[in-house]
């Protein structure tokens, strides 16, 4: 969509008004009245569906007690934190990046932590390449996936285009924490059992979540 500069006369006390809910809102005088105006004719920007997606991804992870939501001041980011029970307890942070002009392409989730443990830094990067590996096996469609030591990241895409933004937003937070509960199985199963542990999480994520990005 497209931006166009516009001279618009409007009062002073309006545009006071307007100002103190933007900044209570933490966006622009534009960004608002441009909403103001989308709302008023019926029509859906692309901040508006952003912000609906992650209303939708924040109400089902909020109620989660390992979950910690932060806001990134972006209309297109949303991280989430989750404690890890190993030594030193790190945490594991999610990133929901979402795509302001793409349709099928919804977004990305990129996981990462900030720990220094090499040997956890290993096992992360065994964990992602496993779960990619079951997930592409019980996929239709093989995601998108990159993977490196400690990093992972998996782009979104829609598979069916009527979905809405409430529909896309606990699609993404049931894969959130589908992810979160399958890499805490791996860390505490013995190796001879963490394919199978893992596997049991996203077969009972297949049959639960009603939608799979």
């Amino acid at each position: 969509m497209g931006r166009s500069v516009y001279s618009l006369v409007l009062s002073d006390d309006v545009i006071r008004a307007v100002d103190r809910a933007a900044y209570a809102m933490n966006t622009s005088r534009s960004n608002l009245i441009n909403q103001i105006l989308a709302e008023y004719v019926s029509y859906t920007t692309p901040e508006k569906r952003m912000k609906d997606i992650f209303d939708s991804l924040t109400t089902m992870i909020s109620g989660d007690e390992p979950f910690l939501i932060q806001n990134q001041g972006s209309d297109a980011l949303l991280s989430i934190r989750s404690p890890l029970q190993v030594k030193y307890n790190p945490t594991i942070k999610y990133t929901v990046e979402l795509f302001r002009d793409k349709e099928s392409n919804v977004g990305e989730l990129r996981i990462m932590t900030r720990t220094q443990s090499g040997q956890l830094l290993d096992q992360l990067q065994d964990f992602f390449l496993m779960f990619c590996s079951i997930e592409t096996a019980y996929s239709p469609t093989p995601p998108q996936y990159q993977i490196g030591r400690g990093k992972f990241i998996r782009k979104f895409i829609l598979r069916d285009p009527n979905m809405d933004s409430d529909e896309i937003g606990s699609a993404i937070g049931c894969y959130i924490q589908t992810v979160d509960r399958a890499l805490k199985a791996y860390l505490n199963a013995p190796p001879s059992q963490q394919q199978a542990a893992v596997e049991e999480i996203y077969r009972s994520y297949l049959q639960e979540s009603p939608t799979v990005l």
